[in-house]
């Protein structure tokens, strides 16, 4: 990984590397090299239940659309059961096999990835919140 810079904005990356899917993702993400990526891989390190909440909260859903449906734990153990949303989080911590991933999160939001081209999408995104920051003295009209 490059070393951050000032200008870069930083991007937890959570993955899970034991998907050749999601490794090929968070190698494309480390290709972007105008942001700093933190690599946070689920087979090897734990987000407590707070944390996936503010990261449901950031993705605007709900801590169920968190888990991923096609998952076999999923369809053994939770399958139309009824959790609320603590059992979920205590869940998601104690399984992180259950979460849709990967998943990059910024300081004020965060978006599943689907593929590579998101990041693109991202960028975009991105870079329009930063001008909107920094143009924020100017007047609109």
């Amino acid at each position: 990984m490059g070393t951050k810079k000032k200008s870069d904005m930083e991007f937890k990356f959570i993955y899970n590397s034991t998907q050749i899917k999601e490794r090929e993702a968070y190698g494309y993400a480390k290709s972007l090299d105008q942001h700093y990526i933190n690599p946070i891989d689920l087979d090897n390190e734990t987000i407590t239940e707070r944390q996936w909440a503010e990261i449901a909260t950031k993705l605007n859903v709900s801590v169920q659309d968190l888990l991923d449906e096609n998952n076999d734990y999923y369809k053994d153990k939770i399958e139309g059961k009824d959790f609320d949303d603590n059992d979920l989080l205590q869940l998601l911590k104690e399984h992180p096999q259950l979460i849709k991933t990967p998943i990059i999160v910024s300081d004020k939001t965060a978006k599943f990835i689907k593929s590579p081209f998101d990041f693109n999408e991202m960028d975009m995104a991105f870079e329009e919140i930063q001008n909107k920051f920094a143009n924020k003295g100017e007047s609109d009209g």
